[in-house]
């Protein structure tokens, strides 16, 4: 517990000390923080028996200690949107772009629960970023507004933020891609 603290401690100094060194040309007066030791009076000793063998605690995996006990998070139902989601449609919503085919398939899947179609659309270079990546996109619709106005009712309550692309756009990036679908 008490390398924890410590270690946070140290993590916030060398954060402090970065953020400022980082700042812009005009020097900023970063706000000294000082550090107070935590002072934990020791364990009482017990003197055991010369006779008496203390057993050794039993092993706990490593797992366990690092993995946060919280309570199920309840799923929240989709709320009722005016504009319903179409079979097809020039226009999706990008809410994500991953790093790995596992991470984005692990959002639609929390799409999914909630009722709101969603698919996963493999790029290469997109944009500034070097290599593959998987966007997760919600579709269709047939017109801007009405992504939009999805969006809005449907995907921001829920905690997603994306905009509106055009459904050619899923593949551009991609070597030998083509821009029609």
């Amino acid at each position: 517990m008490k390398l924890q603290s410590v270690s946070l401690l140290g993590a916030i100094t060398l954060s402090c000390a970065l953020l400022s060194a980082c700042g812009s040309k005009e020097e900023q007066a970063a706000p000294q923080v000082e550090a107070k030791p935590v002072v934990e009076a020791p364990a009482p000793v017990q003197e055991a028996a010369p006779e008496a063998t203390q057993e050794e605690p039993a092993l706990v995996p490593i797992q366990s200690l690092t993995e946060e006990k919280s309570a199920p998070v309840e799923e929240k139902p989709a709320p009722v949107s005016s504009v319903e989601q179409e079979s097809s449609g020039p226009f999706v919503i990008q809410v994500s772009i991953q790093a790995s085919r596992k991470a984005a398939n692990n959002v639609v899947s929390k799409l999914s629960d909630q009722g709101i179609k969603a698919y996963v659309a493999e790029v290469e270079n997109p944009g500034e970023l070097e290599g593959t990546f998987y966007r997760v996109r919600v579709g269709y619709f047939s017109t801007i507004a009405n992504a939009q106005q999805f969006g809005k009712e449907v995907l921001a309550p829920q905690g997603y933020a994306g905009w509106v692309d055009n459904r050619k756009n899923d593949r551009i990036g991609q070597p030998g891609a083509s821009e029609d679908m």
